[in-house]
């Protein structure tokens, strides 16, 4: 008799084991059909850039920031200026992205000309130069007030 209920109890384990099984397949299959939709989903439109677009499906955004206590502005010669040179190569651009940036700061950045003028780009950098509305904006102003470039960038890696 106990060898009876031992041997029911493993085809009751054995059926349980197989549903679950089953369960899972499904699981499985419907994560593998996200997975394609997910995959076969342009995220990002790049409707024109600066050079011939890439392949759509490594259109990419990336973003970042110099810094608020890590932007090392540089003097402009010859003029009362600042200008600062962004690498962007960590985002892996193979063409030259479209960029959009702003001055981020404690103060002042409102007064000063060019923080949406993008010179210089390439697929790795771009440089930003600023002009003063005031007398004196040079480095040292600009890190006193926590001035950096805040930045968004849209191209593709392919």
């Amino acid at each position: 008799q106990e060898l009876k209920l031992k041997m029911r109890k493993n085809e009751m384990d054995d059926a349980a084991m197989s549903a679950k099984i089953s369960e899972l397949k499904e699981d499985l299959s419907s994560v593998q059909d996200d997975i394609g939709t997910l995959n076969n989903r342009e995220s990002v439109t790049v409707l024109n850039g600066e050079e011939e677009n890439g392949d759509p499906k490594c259109a990419k955004v990336c973003s970042g920031t110099t810094g608020r206590t890590t932007t090392d502005w540089t003097d402009y010669p010859g003029s009362t200026g600042i200008y600062k040179k962004v690498d962007i190569s960590g985002c892996g651009f193979v063409k030259i992205p479209t960029i959009t940036t702003a001055i981020e700061g404690t103060s002042s950045h409102w007064e000063i000309t060019g923080t949406s003028s993008v010179y210089n780009a390439t697929p790795g950098s771009f440089s930003i130069y600023l002009a003063p509305n005031r007398a004196n904006t040079r480095q040292a102003f600009a890190r006193a007030r926590s001035w950096n470039v805040e930045w968004i960038a849209v191209g593709f890696t392919c």
